[in-house]
């Protein structure tokens, strides 16, 4: 029996020998519907460079809006590589919108999350419309950090200005993260860790909506973790929901979400209409 190394398992590009070329072609299509359109570019929701969101519209006046936040373990990636997201959901009547944020180890990760609170504060002020979340990876736990952030507290939104989520892989205990390198970059400490860990927030409204969908070929612990969180937030009254996506390794399950007819986009589309309607 293999040893468990928290370096190789909590790490996907470790287990996902061909990400780079996964990567490449998300950056090739992504570009590629950038292209083909006229969007709403580099809107800023902050002072940094960093702080912009990329915004998709669709084609009708009362369009539902999804925010989708990119993965890359906090400290790489941007907004650019993920506008393809945007195209099959802009088709179904769907904006998109699509930030970037600041990477450690130039910033924490709770300062990532309030980045990502003044990003959705944006998005409402400049479409008044209550978004669903999206994200996946570190944007799955920043997805997830939002649905459980009490909005009541912000007197620029509504109280109830996110209640419906869907995350991709993502993390939401990052305490196991503190035997891992990649904590040289994230800097947590045992009591930050759990702090910036949404599993053990509160759900501060009794009407929230959340999927946990995570590749059936991903190592263990994320797989572990999408049902651990589903399961402690259902049993917090929350509508959660475990998502195991067959045939899908952590890279390749944002290709399902971003492929109109893959039953993964049917659920988050469903998911983005049944919120709209409510």
């Amino acid at each position: 029996m293999t040893a468990f190394d928290p370096n190789i398992e909590y790490n996907a590009r470790k287990t996902v020998p061909d990400h780079e070329e996964v990567s490449s072609r998300w950056d090739e299509a992504a570009a590629q519907y950038r292209a083909e359109g006229t969007w709403e570019l580099d809107i800023p929701y902050g002072d940094g460079e960093r702080e912009k969101y990329d915004f998709f519209p669709a084609d009708r006046p009362d369009a539902p809006v999804c925010v989708y936040i990119h993965g890359g373990y906090w400290r790489s990636r941007d907004r650019k590589t993920f506008s393809h997201l945007a195209r099959g959901l802009n088709a179904r009547g769907i904006s998109v919108a699509i930030p970037s944020y600041d990477l450690v180890p130039n910033v924490t990760v709770p300062e990532i999350i309030g980045q990502m609170r003044a990003c959705l504060v944006k998005v409402w002020e400049n479409t008044s419309v209550r978004p669903v979340v999206a994200g996946h990876s570190a944007g799955g736990h920043l997805t997830g950090a939002m649905l459980m952030t009490d909005w009541s507290r912000n007197d620029r939104v509504p109280d109830d200005l996110v209640t419906s989520a869907f995350a991709l892989s993502g993390l939401y205990d990052l305490r196991p993260l503190l035997e891992t390198d990649i904590n040289d970059d994230l800097r947590l400490t045992p009591e930050s860790a759990r702090e910036a860990s949404p599993m053990f927030w509160p759900a501060p409204r009794d009407d929230l909506t959340f999927v946990a969908a995570v590749g059936a070929l991903e190592s263990e612990p994320f797989r572990i973790q999408s049902r651990d969180v589903a399961d402690a937030w259902k049993g917090a009254g929350v509508n959660a929901a475990y998502l195991e996506v067959a045939d899908c390794n952590h890279f390749t399950i944002v290709n399902a979400v971003s492929t109109p007819g893959d039953a993964l986009f049917e659920r988050l589309v469903s998911t983005v209409e049944a919120h709209g309607a409510a």
